[in-house]
Order: structure tokens, then sequence, then C-alpha cells
């Protein structure tokens, strides 16, 4: 063995992240399974757990989270109390270390339940079509915090004007095999188990400009302004119900009419303008795919620069919609209106927001950890519009005080919008970074090459909010952390995945993206350690071992980081044993000890 080797060997750091409420999805734990959980992670070659905190476990607290009373929580904390503090306890008997995961933005989730579903009270927060399923109880509590959206310049009556025409737009002129006969129109008054409306209509089929340029989930053109278009006009309508799709009764995935789901339909009242509206397909975060009979629709939900296919089978089950640059959803759903807010996103410039992310960092401090990670990627952000949001009233004030102007003009620099936002954020980090360092603890952050870069494409802003600039030079050019982990979102367009395929791409694709490449140099220029976050689930085991071996000779990294350990191990349902799924923690074991990472205490 060589110096260097021996060196790498000792300095590269093999770490796990438990994101403990989907640990909590499969069985109960106790402390004799924390025990075993360690047990099994450090026999990998793991030193660090990650463990991802969600907020005090007493519901009536400031700082209270949500997520901890799912599933199989209640009698996992009525056995080991506060999770964290019963991981940093069973890591260490190990000889393990904890850092406590907190991030910010992540105070809810995405998905709703539909708007006449029994889950149509599962929070206060309202969303068009639903209510969103989960969030920290403060914003229940605080709702103003949520970042909102900028007035909507709409008519008085949006909201009850029937439905006079329906306008379906392809993504270019070719030919189509949609007819009359083959249309149908489904409504619901709330979003619930849709009704199939026997209405006559006229239809008129035409080639015309494109309203406006269309670009995919990828940030790809397929349509530019002004190209032609074949359209379908549905006319002679009068729908009133506020739900409204368009299907066919084709049955087969052999579709042609294809266009992303925003620039698919326009839907007119009484005037000659098309009403303001948000759109579904059958896709969704987490239910997918919905089904409009026994069901409801997901609208708004990130997805509408997907490519979609109109006229293929409404029932087929395919792969989940968020790996896929093209969905055979089969329908077009819209409802009239915006939203007002994102699903459930603070905004940092409200004093109570930041208290709330305070707070959150000395109770994970008080567990014992032996540091903080804080990641800002979060799952409460999905909107097909994310540059319409971060408008509420304070940040509308704060504007004008600093720049003399309007934010709610026509002509307001969302620029100066995402600097000034970026800049509370930053202060949040330097506050963090001075609290974790006065408890003698360390503190890393997440480095996200999906969401740290100028322009973000539909698919990487889907994780982070629009509208703000996460300054992270700043963050390492002021030493405002130890570390960092490098994580690659399962919705980022660097990922590269194969059409059709529930996977990412190939690892060397990811690196060889120009922003991965620039933060791991501007890293090694200041020698910050970076460490490489993986999601085993993306691929199969032979490319992740391999790649966690391309990592280990990659000296621009640090350690490699297997995520998430729910994906490779679970507690059965009665909490008497902990289950292996796959061959995860073999091949993950025998990789390490290959490269020598097995570390006796």
């Amino acid at each position: 063995m060589s110096t260097i080797s021996s060196k790498r060997r000792q300095q590269f750091l093999m770490s796990a992240t438990v994101d403990f409420p989907d640990d909590m999805r499969h069985g109960v734990y106790t402390h004799e399974l924390l025990d075993e959980l360690m047990v099994q992670l450090k026999s990998m070659g793991v030193r660090r757990v990650y463990w991802l905190y969600y907020g005090d476990v007493d519901p009536e607290s400031y700082w209270a989270g949500s997520l901890l009373r799912r599933a199989y929580g209640p009698p996992t904390i009525d056995n080991i109390g506060e999770p964290l503090q019963a991981a940093v306890a069973a890591a260490h008997r190990q000889g393990l270390e904890v850092y406590g995961v907190l991030k910010p933005y992540d105070v809810g989730l995405s998905g709703t339940a539909p708007e006449g579903s029994p889950m149509a009270d599962a929070t206060s927060l309202k969303r068009i079509g639903g209510t969103v399923l989960q969030a920290v109880p403060f914003f229940e509590r605080n709702p103003h915090t949520i970042l909102r959206r900028r007035p909507l310049n709409a008519p008085p009556d949006l909201l009850t004007q029937p439905i006079k025409k329906i306008r379906l737009l392809k993504m270019d002129d070719t030919p189509t095999r949609v007819r009359k006969e083959n249309l149908e129109i489904w409504t619901s008054p709330v979003n619930y188990r849709y009704e199939k409306q026997r209405v006559d209509f006229t239809l008129k089929e035409a080639i015309e400009p494109a309203p406006r340029e269309a670009r995919d989930s990828n940030g790809n053109v397929v349509t530019a302004k002004g190209a032609p278009v074949r359209t379908l006009t549905l006319e002679g309508l009068d729908l009133t119900d506020r739900y409204v799709l368009v299907t066919t009764n084709f049955n087969d995935l052999h579709g042609d009419f294809r266009n992303t789901a925003l620039a698919m339909i326009e839907a007119y009242g009484s005037g000659p303008d098309p009403l303001p509206v948000v759109v579904a397909t059958r896709s969704g975060l987490w239910e997918s795919p919905r089904d409009f009979r026994t069901s409801g629709l997901e609208f708004d939900a990130g997805f509408g620069h997907y490519l979609a296919d109109l006229d293929v089978d409404n029932t087929a089950v395919g792969e989940n919609i968020r790996w896929r640059s093209v969905c055979d959803d089969g329908l077009i759903g819209f409802a009239r209106g915006k939203n007002e807010t994102l699903p459930c996103s603070p905004c940092e410039v409200y004093p109570e927001v930041r208290k709330l992310w305070y707070g959150w960092l000395d109770r994970m401090l008080e567990t014992g950890v032996d540091g903080i990670a804080i990641r800002s990627s979060s799952h409460g952000t999905f909107t097909d519009e994310p540059e319409e949001y971060g408008f509420n009233d304070l940040v509308v004030e704060e504007y004008g005080k600093r720049y003399g102007a309007d934010l709610l003009s026509d002509d307001a620099n969302l620029e100066l919008l995402a600097q000034m936002r970026g800049e509370y954020y930053t202060e949040f980090m330097r506050g963090a970074s001075k609290r974790v360092r006065a408890a003698g603890k360390k503190i890393q952050i997440h480095m996200h090459p999906d969401g740290f870069r100028a322009t973000l494409n539909s698919r990487q802003v889907m994780g982070f909010t629009g509208n703000i600039h996460l300054d992270w030079k700043t963050w390492l050019r002021e030493g405002l952390a130890d570390g960092s982990t490098m994580r690659l979102s399962r919705f980022a367009g660097i990922q590269d995945a194969p059409p059709g395929q529930a996977r990412r791409g190939p690892l060397s694709n990811i690196l060889a993206d120009p922003v991965v490449e620039e933060m791991l140099t501007f890293a090694q220029d200041i020698r910050f350690p970076v460490y490489l976050n993986l999601f085993e689930a993306l691929v199969d085991t032979d490319e992740y071992v391999t790649d966690m071996e391309d990592i280990f000779h990659d000296e621009r990294f640090a350690g490699f980081d297997v995520y998430e350990v729910a994906g490779i191990l679970n507690a059965t349902p009665d909490g008497s044993e902990l289950a292996q799924v796959g061959d995860s923690v073999e091949r993950v074991r025998a990789k390490a000890s290959e490269l020598g990472l097995l570390h006796d205490s």
C-alpha cells in the first residue's frame, strides 16, 4: 500500500443519510433497532451519519414538526422519544459521528388531497384543487409567511363565468388523428370523481401561429412563438364546474397530439382573451398517475413543462413522471385562477421565520450532535410558475425602501428581488455558523448544482424557490462552513436520465456539468472538503458501487454519502428486526472492504 493510497483511505469519509420519516413508513423503531442500525452502517465503512431533522415532537411547540406522527411514527416516538437525540446516543455507542441536517425551506409537501376527498382537511392550507397534505404547524398558524404570488390581473368574475370555448394546441403543425368523436369532456365542482359531460360542441381544426414560446422540462424550446401549430377549437360550450378536463377515447399509447401541459390548452369565457388557469395531467409528486374517475388531479404541480400526449389511454400506468421527459398522460385538465402561495415554503424576510430556523438549530445542538448540515432544497416549492412567487407584503415593502421602486410594477427588477432575498438567507447562514461554532460543533452546507446556478430549467427549480440568489460562493469565501455535501437532486436536468427510465444518467455525465466542475474547482482552490451524496434507488447496485469506487479515486471528493438508509435497511412492522432491502448493504460493505475503508474502531 503506497503512502498516498494509505492517506487517502484514512481520510476518505464514508457516510450515510437517514431521512427518518421514510424509515418509519416501514416499521416501528426501538432503541435496540437504532443500535442495530448503527452496527450495520458501521459494518459498511460508515463513520458519519447525517440525520434529517423535522422539528419538535411536541405538536404545541413553536418549533413543532409534522412528519414524525405519520405511519409508524407514533409508536416509534413512544419507544425512543426525540429521534435525533436517540440516534446520537445510538451512534456514539458505536463510535460514529452524527450530523443533524436542517432543511430551512422543507416545511411541508407540494402534494395535495383533492378538494372533495376524505383527506380534504389534512391541513388548513388550501390550493386550487385541494389541501396541502402536510405542513409544519408554524405555517398553519402563520400562513402570511408562506411565499406569495404577485397579484393576478384577472376578471372579477373569473371563478364563476362559464367556459364557452377551449382551444387545444399541438407543439407543431403535423397532422393529428384526433376528431370530434374522439374528444370527451369531464368536469367536477370539487376536483373529485369527475363525471363525463354529454355536451355538444363544434370542432374547428386549423394551423395557427403559436401564441407563446413553449419549453420542455429541460429548458429546450419545443415551439417558438409564432411558429405554425395545429389547433383544435371546441366552441359552443357552457361549462360551469371549476375543474375541467379534456381527454380522448383512444386506448393505445401511440398518440400524436403532443405538447407541454402548459402550452396545450387555452380556456375562454365570454371575452376574447384566454382566462388565467392552472393545468394538470395525471402526474403528481406523491401520487401518480392520478385517477380522475375515483379521485382528483394535481394542479400547478410543477410538471406543466413536461411533454404530454393528449390522445393516449388515460388509464395506462407508466413510470412516475418525476423521472421522465414525456408523460403518456391521456388528458389535459385546467381550473380557473392561480394559486396565491406556493404549497408550503417560507419567506426568509420574516423575523418569525428566522426565529423558527434558529430555534430548530438550538434544539438540534441540545441533542449532542457532532455537527450541523444545512440543506437548502425542499419539497414544498412545486409550481408551474416559480418566477411568479416571492412577492409577500414585507418583501414588497423592503424592496421599495431599498430601491425606491414598486416591486409589483410591470418593470420591476426581479434580479434585485432575488439578490435581496438571498441576502436575508445569507444572513441566516452567518448566524447559523456563529451559533453552531459557539457550541463547539462543526457546520456543513449542501451544495446543489441544480439550484445554485444562474438560470434554472423547470426540473432544476422544483426543489427550490424562484426569485432568490443562493450565494454559495460568499458562504465559502467567508468560511461559514467546514465542509459540504454535494447533493444531486432527483429532479435535476444534470442527471440526464435516459428517456422513459426511472433512473439517472451516468455519473460521468453529471460530473462533467459546467456548474459541478465550477463548484469542485472553487472548493479545491480554498481546500474545502466536498462529500458526494448519491441516491441509491436511481441506479442498480453494480453501477452504485462502481460510482462509489470512482468517487474514492477522484481527489476532488473527500467522501461518499449513501442516500438514503430507508432504501437499504428497513424495520419490520412489529419492530422485531432490521431487514436488508436487496443486496445493497452487502455490496457496499464489500466495496468498502476492497477500498480499505472498514475501521475497527
